[in-house]
């Protein structure tokens, strides 16, 4: 089998789940004849040690990304540096021989462009919601004419970009991946966490999981966390995810607001990096809770990393997250920002015993979906799909 090479750009430093792809397909992909490199930004961020560290091949260079600020500086910095960009990424493609180029994210097109120039075959990934409709709209002429493939998570996910549906000839709905042998349900491995975490006795853990950005909505949880708190005071609330250095503020008015609706740092509240850790850490929780803001995710891989562990899901209703969550089977759906009804679900799970060993049996079941394997020939068949086109147009 003659192995092919594609690069993965990803904008982003900080490890999320563009990353997550790359580290859990490598060897899948490589077994299927497609070597995996990722070409990242030369910033501060955990996202390359842990690629390197699981052995998946990282560039870096002067990447920079559009960023949701309105200050016009940070704008015309990024104006100013895509042509360099676009000239980084093709000379990275020339140097390591690549095959195909591979996008994570809708909002820099820098490898699209960079991809077509050196005549390669490009495979774009839509992977959120996030930016507004108007914006993504403006994008539309660029997938139309650089996509040769484009992976979406999820229907919702393409219907939130406006004119992608009629692209759907060259269109790969995928979940994230998810590996089963680390997400395994063990009792042991769930004393171990809840010590380490400060966890005592045998209360229930209500949990979100996700890198401290506006994006997950923190702000929900800990105001879900302070309602669910008064009625069931033998609850504990955690959050795994990294910090971001650029973005100090936005924890510290988080844990200043909790601390004011009476939840304890280190105590009711237990905050913790993960970093590769999750699979262990993971265990302690026993609901997982996605506050997401509205037009935000995709679906998260997280998702199927708690469904993996048999953990039932309070999610809003943002993304394609409905089509990854089954509303009263194995979790609920409620509406983005709704404090009251994310109190209301997960109360209900809490209190009854019944319904949560029969939803978290349900998730077990469901998280089939993220499998290695399938994610894996997905990936493939996006980047024949995208070859072939790109090999017909010329």
């Amino acid at each position: 089998m003659n192995t092919r090479r594609f690069l993965f750009v990803i904008h982003y430093p900080v490890f999320g789940g563009p990353h997550n792809q790359a580290l859990r397909l490598a060897g899948p992909l490589a077994e299927r004849g497609w070597e995996t490199v990722v070409l990242l930004p030369d910033e501060p961020g955990n996202a390359a040690p842990r690629l390197e560290e699981a052995g998946v091949r990282v560039l870096t260079a002067p990447l920079v990304r559009i960023r949701a600020n309105p200050d016009p500086r940070i704008q015309m910095r990024t104006a100013a540096h895509f042509r360099r960009d676009v000239r980084t990424i093709r000379r990275t493609l020339t140097e390591e021989k690549a095959d195909l180029v591979l996008l994570g994210g809708l909002a820099n097109p820098q490898a699209a462009l960079a991809g077509r120039a050196e005549r390669l075959p490009v495979v774009w990934q839509l992977l959120d919601t996030r930016l507004p409709a108007a914006i993504s709209a403006a994008y539309l002429p660029l997938l139309a004419r650089y996509a040769d493939s484009l992976m979406v998570t999820g229907n919702r996910v393409a219907q939130a970009h406006p004119g992608v549906p009629r692209l759907a000839s060259r269109t790969v709905p995928f979940f994230p991946p998810v590996d089963r042998n680390l997400f395994v349900p063990n009792a042991d491995s769930r004393a171990a966490a809840r010590m380490e975490l400060g966890l005592d006795g045998d209360g229930p853990v209500v949990a979100i999981v996700g890198n401290l950005s506006p994006m997950k909505g923190h702000g929900t949880f800990v105001r879900v966390a302070a309602q669910v708190h008064r009625t069931h005071p033998d609850a504990r609330f955690l959050v795994l995810g990294a910090d971001f250095a650029h973005r100090p503020e936005y924890a510290q008015s988080l844990w200043a607001e909790a601390e004011r609706l009476g939840l304890r740092l280190g105590e009711t509240l237990i905050v913790r990096d993960p970093g590769g850790r999750l699979p262990e850490l993971a265990q302690a929780l026993d609901i997982l809770v996605l506050t997401s803001e509205p037009r935000s995710e995709g679906i998260p891989t997280v998702i199927g990393e708690m469904m993996a562990l048999g953990k039932p899901v309070v999610a809003a209703d943002v993304g394609s997250v409905s089509e990854a969550v089954v509303d009263g089977v194995d979790g609920f759906i409620v509406p983005a920002r709704d404090v009251d009804a994310f109190t209301t679900a997960i109360t209900r799970l809490l209190d009854d015993r019944e319904l949560y060993a029969r939803m978290s049996a349900a998730v077990s079941e469901d998280a089939s979906r993220y499998s290695i394997e399938t994610s894996a020939d997905v990936h493939v068949r996006a980047f024949e799909l995208a070859c072939k086109r790109a090999a017909e147009r010329g």
